[in-house]
């Protein structure tokens, strides 16, 4: 949850309980769950969550929360400078790349004359070549045995 006028960020204290979160002191936190409350004021490393197509490359980032017990339906509630820093991170987000089993890829070589060998590689039936330019004249090996002009 964001919280535009919350000047520090909260985080339920059960969701880090296994965490090994330096503590830097204590705060009183007010006017967001009933009663004034002690809080652990810790750091944690965060960065923000991405869908299952994408990753975030970019380091964590350190952002202090006080830990206490808030509504049950809340994880956490994120102050608006913390928000902004994530917003930032988020700018890191890139596509996974794909991962490619050995069935996904075989490679044929081209050869050019005696000295220049360059490796073909097919990746579902798509053929990714460097220096297409001289694959003009070249021999494409299927096998060792057989060669075909191209």
């Amino acid at each position: 949850m964001k919280d535009s006028g919350a000047q520090i960020s909260l985080i339920q204290k059960d969701l880090i309980k296994d965490v090994d979160a330096q503590v830097l002191g204590t705060v009183m936190i007010k006017g967001v769950i009933g009663q004034p409350a002690e809080a652990a004021l810790v750091t944690l490393k965060v960065k923000p969550a991405t869908s299952d197509d994408l990753e975030n490359i970019a380091p964590y980032i350190d952002l202090c929360f006080a830990a206490c017990d808030i509504t049950p339906d809340l994880e956490a509630i994120l102050c608006a400078a913390d928000l902004e820093k994530l917003k930032d991170v988020s700018a890191y987000d890139v596509l996974k790349p794909t991962e490619m089993t050995e069935s996904d890829v075989s490679v044929r070589k081209c050869v050019l004359g005696d000295e220049n060998d360059i490796d073909v590689v097919n990746h579902n039936s798509d053929v990714t070549r460097s220096h297409d330019t001289l694959l003009g004249n070249a021999d494409i090996v299927t096998d060792d045995k057989d060669a075909q002009r191209k």
